[in-house]
């Protein structure tokens, strides 16, 4: 798989996998299990959930949260991290995890999840804030949650204030909030969010 995936050229990234898998003492860039401890998952996530990853990259944190739940669905625009995210999928056997090789603005779905993921993609999907998270509530019933994460707080002059920008949205609200620090120093916030 790594040999694959340094064939080509990736924003998120280069030299080793954005994220790590840690079953298969598999190294990336951001540590899965250090974010699912951050992030409070295990308490979040129970075996009947359903959880849409937008921009999930090489699907390797949502492939380690597949044994919490009950299906994750990754939306993924580039197709060889998506080929990259089967191989593992089928060599670790992973038969609740669905990749969709798809830009998340086309992704048209009448399906409900329980728990959204938007990790540090927000800026990338090509959206203004509000647009972007009311397409998600589409995707939400009056449980749902969304885990959303900042940029880099310190590189992304747009996302120093994003606690003020997801407060002026109206038909969201936040329900718990911290900061991320995972890898080299960088340091991000992320939301807990529901539909209001």
């Amino acid at each position: 798989m790594r040999n694959d995936f340094l064939k080509h050229t990736h924003q998120f990234g280069v030299y080793d996998f954005y994220q790590s898998y840690p079953p298969l003492k598999i190294s990336g860039i951001r540590n899965t299990l250090a974010r699912f401890k951050v992030y409070g998952l295990k308490n979040k996530l129970n075996s009947h959930d359903r959880v849409l990853d937008i921009g999930g990259n090489i699907g390797f944190f949502s492939s380690y949260i597949s044994r919490y739940v009950k299906e994750v669905v990754i939306v993924e625009k580039n197709k060889h991290l998506t080929d990259i995210c089967n191989m593992l999928l089928k060599h670790e056997k992973i038969e609740n995890v669905k990749t969709i090789n798809q830009d998340f603005k086309e992704y048209k779905n009448g399906a409900k999840y329980d728990m959204i993921f938007s990790l540090a993609i927000h800026y990338w999907v090509g959206m203004t804030l509000e647009d972007y998270l009311k397409k998600i509530t589409k995707f939400m019933h009056g449980n749902s949650l969304i885990l959303f994460e900042s940029h880099i707080i310190y590189e992304n002059a747009g996302d120093k204030d994003i606690e003020d920008q997801l407060k002026k949205i109206p038909f969201i609200e936040i329900i718990e909030q911290d900061e991320i620090d995972d890898h080299n120093g960088n340091i991000r916030k992320f939301f807990y969010l529901r539909k209001k």
